[in-house]
């Protein structure tokens, strides 16, 4: 009996031990550090704040969506840079939800569609007056990802080119 019981308790803590590490691996991709907004609650606040609003438009389908919120929205400098100098919104390409938009009211799907987007993950950049600055597809990682938001956050679209400003970040 004594082998019995202290086999169902190496039993019991080996699936604890199973369930603890599968639980803390799934919390980076429902809590990346991020105020994620709605798109209506972003442009308001982007508006006031004066900051840079970027918007994620994915799909609950889409598992290139899944890995950038995990890896590149939970990455702790991609984080740090967005909560100190952006507006951060999601915004579901596939959803009948309405919102209001430049004195205009769109589903979701609909305002996906106007801003261009056909694929996903896209993510889009608006000025702190609402106009589309630029938007770009498909997964991409951290290391890629905060280049973007210093190019754009500090407005050197207006100056030089993407591969200028790369170059001169890495002197």
């Amino acid at each position: 009996m004594n082998n019995l019981s202290r086999r169902f308790t190496i039993i019991v803590a080996a699936m604890a031990c199973v369930l603890i590490a599968w639980k803390s691996n799934d919390e980076p991709t429902t809590n990346a550090g991020i105020e994620w907004l709605d798109f209506e609650a972003a442009h308001a606040k982007t508006v006031k704040e004066k900051k840079l609003m970027m918007v994620d438009v994915y799909t609950d389908w889409c598992g290139w969506c899944k890995v950038m919120d995990k890896e590149t929205f939970n990455h702790p400098e991609v984080v740090k840079f967005a909560r100190q100098n952006m507006v951060m919104a999601k915004m579901n390409a596939e959803s009948d939800a309405k919102l209001r938009f430049q004195n205009r009211e769109f589903t979701q799907r609909q305002l996906a569609m106007s801003l261009g987007v056909t694929g996903y993950p896209t993510v889009v950049f608006f000025s702190d007056k609402g106009e589309l600055i630029t938007s770009v597809s498909g997964y991409i990682p951290p290391d890629k990802f905060l280049p973007i938001l210093e190019y754009l956050h500090g407005r050197h679209y207006e100056k030089i080119k993407f591969d200028a400003f790369l170059a001169a970040r890495k002197k």
